[in-house]
């Protein structure tokens, strides 16, 4: 079966997909509509000066297909709008064949100038250990680690399900079986496996969820790490964090508990010769729990998609993006002096109101928001801001010496204060004690409790 498709974008795209080897799958373009100048070999139905304005009225048919992506996730998102409203399916030609558009082309934009030299020589021959290693991050991270060469990949997860998955995948990995708040457990395990470098991945990272169980968010995310970083650090490893924006500035238990992390990272790599790097990401497109899956779940439902609120933003990025950014502080921020102490920040782009992802989902649905399937709000939850931010007001920001990369810089705190801090929060967690382990986790970050208590009530 055939169909008659309309091919969109700029002279030279256009006749590049053309004379390319390209698995049409039935597609057979005969027509176009022409972004910019030049000409095109084949009838144009119209002319747009840019992506964004790009108009699809006089377009007949089932869908339009991208000659290639857009310069810019807007102007993709516009494309996208524009052709549903014309009730039209949006597609891509890319790796050879026409695919649909997906939520990875609409959010986050890639990190500019990714060295891939640098990288390939900070992990070839090295010995890498992954927390959270079958995770949605530490999963797509293991991946490409995986093709970097390094001399021995270990996977750490508490999961079997996910553990057994990856390592399925990544038959040449060695998958362990453990639990980043046994301290014990992690000195074993990595005095065992001896890495050079580790990615700590393992976290708990669902607001409400934390909010609700703050114990656990603190033995996990800041005693796991205390327990990883340590015990890397015993046997000469450096370490990246995988922190969140949801640390700056904190209104909830998880990103006082990561921003605690952060700071304890900070102290360490002030003293030692081992590193200890975070870096901040938003949220993570179709990570576990994130908000993606559940629009893609309630479209499939028949809707409607639900948001907390109609002015929430965030910062999105892929899961292939938050690899790159991962690997990118792997090779620069171990490596430069002049971040040591400080939290990597890569420029995500501007933050994008949650409702639009939802709207988007469904125009990739090839249905219009708000006429064919409605978004509804129900209101935000405990520990949950409005908009998030990258910076705190109490950081400095300085050239990290790669292009798209920060270096937030806050007042040091003493490692030993760290520690007996972490020791407090550990037994008060250990007891159960959740309102006493909220208090001491906001009066560590000098945040009041009726601070708090105003976000989340």
């Amino acid at each position: 079966m055939t169909v008659s498709t309309v091919l969109a974008g700029t002279a030279e795209t256009i006749r590049a997909v053309l004379s390319g080897d390209v698995n049409w799958g039935g597609h057979v373009p005969q027509s176009v509509v022409m972004i910019g100048p030049g000409e095109a070999p084949l009838p144009v139905l119209a002319h747009a000066p840019a992506w964004d304005a790009i108009d699809f009225s006089a377009v007949q048919g089932p869908g339009v297909v991208l000659a290639a992506s857009p310069p810019t996730v807007s102007a993709t998102r516009a494309v996208l709008a524009r052709a549903a409203e014309a009730g039209l399916r949006t597609m891509i030609v890319r790796d050879g064949g026409v695919h649909a558009l997906t939520l990875n082309d609409l959010v986050g934009q890639p990190l500019r100038d990714v060295d891939w030299q640098r990288i390939r020589a900070r992990i070839a021959g090295k010995r890498v250990l992954i927390t959270g290693g079958g995770g949605s991050i530490g999963a797509e991270l293991a991946r490409r680690v995986a093709t970097l060469g390094p001399s021995r990949l270990t996977l750490l997860d508490s999961s079997e399900y996910n553990l057994f998955k990856i390592g399925h995948e990544l038959p040449e990995a060695v998958a362990i079986l453990a639990d980043v708040r046994d301290a014990r457990s992690m000195r074993r395990w990595l005095e065992r496996e001896r890495p050079q470098i580790v990615f700590h991945a393992a976290a708990l990272k669902q607001v409400p969820l934390v909010e609700l169980f703050p114990c656990e968010g603190v033995l996990t995310n800041i005693c796991g790490t205390r327990h990883v970083v340590d015990a890397a650090h015993a046997v000469g490893a450096d370490v990246i964090f995988v922190s969140t924006d949801k640390a700056v500035e904190p209104s909830g238990a998880m990103g006082a508990s990561k921003r605690l992390g952060e700071l304890f990272c900070h102290a360490l790599d002030r003293q030692g010769k081992q590193r200890a790097v975070p870096v901040r990401l938003g949220n993570v497109l179709s990570s576990t729990g994130s908000v993606a899956p559940l629009f893609e779940a309630q479209f499939a439902a028949g809707g409607p998609l639900t948001v907390t609120d109609p002015n929430v933003t965030r910062f999105f990025l892929s899961i292939p993006q938050a690899a790159d950014v991962l690997l990118q502080a792997a090779a620069l921020g171990l490596a430069e002096d002049s971040v040591r102490g400080a939290t990597l920040v890569v420029d995500m782009g501007e933050a994008l109101p949650v409702v639009e992802l939802a709207r988007d989902v469904i125009r990739l649905g090839g249905q219009r928001p708000d006429i064919d399937m409605p978004v509804t709000f129900v209101g935000l939850r405990p520990g949950e801001k409005l908009h998030e931010r990258l910076v705190g007001g109490d950081e400095a920001c300085v050239e990290s010496g790669a292009a798209g990369v920060v270096a937030a810089q806050s007042t040091a705190r003493d490692l030993v204060d760290m520690h007996e801090l972490f020791s407090r929060l550990e037994a008060l967690a250990q007891e159960g004690e959740a309102d006493a382990v909220r208090r001491e986790l906001f009066a560590a970050l000098g945040i009041e409790e009726s601070q708090h208590r105003a976000v989340v009530a």
